[in-house]
């Protein structure tokens, strides 16, 4: 019998900065790597070339927990997020109880933020774009 349960955001857990992310809105982050087909004789081609590999993505959170992480930069004498360096934890469950699935996003850092607010919003949600280093899976 085949069973599909997939993990729920409920069983979600994002650590940044040694802080579990409880004011957050959605992750996402991706690896990609230049691609180019190869030609020799003729017009079809004869294999696939590879490139340099990249590393993006971005973090949705409330205000709240955005001020919580400038604090801790703060703290540490950096200026603000774009100043910050270091690693986030993806953890993750199924509803079945299975082994928990965690991936390491190595060295990220904050690209830019942007802070906006419209009239007769209940919440403000700030998204943050990163890059980073290295996608270790299911470590």
């Amino acid at each position: 019998m085949f069973d599909s349960k997939e993990c729920t955001w409920a069983n979600m857990k994002v650590v940044v900065m040694g802080q579990e992310l409880t004011g957050i809105r959605g992750i996402k982050y991706k690896l990609s790597q230049e691609k180019e087909h190869l030609h020799g004789a003729g017009d079809e081609p004869i294999g696939i070339q590879r490139g340099k590999r990249t590393y993006e993505g971005e973090i949705k959170l409330l205000k709240f927990q955005f001020d919580r992480l400038v604090d801790i930069v703060r703290l540490a004498q950096g200026r603000d997020l774009l100043d910050f360096s270091g690693d986030i934890v993806v953890a993750y469950v199924k509803e079945d109880g299975s082994l928990p699935r965690t991936d390491l996003i190595k060295g990220f850092q904050f690209k830019e933020f942007e802070k906006g607010w419209e009239q007769g919003a209940k919440f403000m949600e700030i998204t943050l774009p990163i890059i980073f280093m290295g996608l270790q899976q299911n470590i």
